[in-house]
């Protein structure tokens, strides 16, 4: 490619120590893809594997008209370092999660910020690069003569069959493939077959999809999953943020994808209602291996805290049955919520590590900006940014020391390590021995 109209930058770097989740960005290969669609030329540069003056060099190369930054708030750092970088060789855009939940942090950086999907967003903001009659861009903020200017909010379809498959052709799909198969075995790339999710959970950041549940054509999903198999991977990450929401589609989507006989193993992430053993079988039999359910707590004052909708009962009927069907379970658990108590923690803790759960995440409870939970602690943050903490802290003003809550994460992790190895009764002592500890930690 001689010269492209627009840039699209995904601005991760792969760690140069450890083993990480590293995933190409899904939401630029969707813009990549509507932008093709539409006649103009995209290069779209990840990052991931280029040192920061490959990227730069490439950028001049093409002399792009548009250059467009993803960014999430793990990767806020990069996006901000390299938009200095570019600023001024042409107009600079910035998208993602972050953005659309605090559009004002980026608008004295970015000559725009799109939030919500940016599919439309993007092509409508190439239609008006002459005129520069942006704030009638749906979905878009930006700075004029020092002021913030919104335009309307981009509303978003319930029918994704116009959507095209996301393009990958410009993804290091040999390199991640090596990556992957150096450190975890299977070769993971992602793949999001439904948008949206209904659900009010406190703490749940959902900026660029919002509440509305929307779900891609069975077909196209297959489709995908043909062209990911085609590509040389060997396993798919179903990046939805509610797999399993709509029962009847999801059962029609696994028999699809048994019925396809694709050479490819996925995994995904569900509540813990809306499922049962049979649909877990019918999972099973079209290649899922793990599903992550979001448990959280297994203090029923805490999940109600949370508004998650769910019971720990309920939680455990889910994980017993993917269990049973042949699927491992992992779950997700966080600490420190507002309304815990010392009871309720060791409750949580012992709950989790009571599961027949494959994987264990114990997080400390994180307040995203534009989440119910970001406002209710607002004032009662700790010192420093959170927006650039880089690893899980305590970030807010709380009954407990950070140091009593690694504690319990510590404690639940052996637990489950554990019952993992099947010495049950040793769990069972070093549950009885730590109980009394945690209780008298500050």
């Amino acid at each position: 490619m001689q010269g492209a109209d627009v840039v699209l930058v995904y601005p991760q770097r792969a760690p140069r120590q450890g083993r990480h989740w590293i995933m190409p960005s899904l939401g630029l290969m969707y813009l990549s893809a509507s932008l093709r669609n539409a006649g103009y030329t995209v290069r779209h540069i990840d990052h991931t594997f280029l040192e920061r003056r490959e990227v730069l060099e490439e950028i001049d190369r093409l002399r792009p008209s548009v250059i467009g930054v993803y960014c999430m708030i793990t990767m806020q750092d990069e996006a901000l370092s390299l938009v200095e970088q570019v600023r001024g060789k042409a107009l600079t855009v910035v998208g993602g999660p972050y953005p659309s939940g605090e559009p004002e942090t980026f608008a004295d950086e970015f000559d725009l910020v799109a939030v919500g999907e940016g599919e439309e967003t993007i092509v409508s903001i190439m239609e008006h690069l002459d005129d520069r009659r942006f704030e009638e861009i749906p979905g878009v903020v930006f700075k004029r003569d020092g002021e913030v200017v919104k335009s309307t909010a981009r509303h978003r379809s319930k029918d994704m069959s116009n959507l095209p498959l996301p393009y990958r052709g410009d993804i290091p799909n040999d390199e991640y493939i090596r990556y992957w198969r150096r450190h975890w075995k299977d070769a993971t790339t992602p793949l999001m077959s439904t948008r949206g999710c209904p659900f009010r959970c406190d703490f749940c950041h959902k900026s660029v999809f919002g509440d509305l549940f929307s779900a891609r054509p069975i077909e196209s999903v297959v489709a995908e999953m043909r062209e990911i198999a085609e590509l040389g991977y060997d396993h798919v990450w179903m990046s939805d943020d509610l797999f399993t929401l709509n029962y009847k589609r999801t059962f029609e989507l696994a028999k699809a994808i048994e019925g396809a006989h694709l050479p490819l193993t996925w995994e995904c992430l569900s509540r813990v209602t809306h499922v049962d053993q049979p649909l877990f079988e019918q999972m099973h039999r079209a290649g899922c291996k793990r599903i992550f359910f979001g448990i959280e707590s297994g203090d029923e004052n805490v999940l109600k805290e949370m508004k998650k909708g769910i019971t720990p009962d309920q939680a455990r009927a889910a994980v017993e049955a993917c269990v049973a069907a042949g699927i491992k379970a992992a779950g997700f658990f966080m600490v420190g919520y507002l309304g815990e108590t010392t009871d309720s923690l060791i409750r949580s803790i012992n709950f989790s590590s009571s599961l027949p759960l494959d994987y264990v995440s114990y997080t400390i409870a994180y307040p995203l900006p534009g989440t119910g939970f970001y406002e209710r602690v607002r004032e009662r943050r700790l010192r420093g940014e959170w927006h650039k903490v880089r690893h899980n802290r305590l970030l807010f003003n709380t009954d407990f020391s950070e140091h009593k809550l690694r504690a319990a994460i510590l404690k639940g992790a052996i637990q489950h390590r554990l019952n993992r190895m099947h010495m049950r009764p040793a769990a069972r002592a070093f549950q009885l021995a730590t109980d009394p500890v945690l209780r008298v930690m500050k």
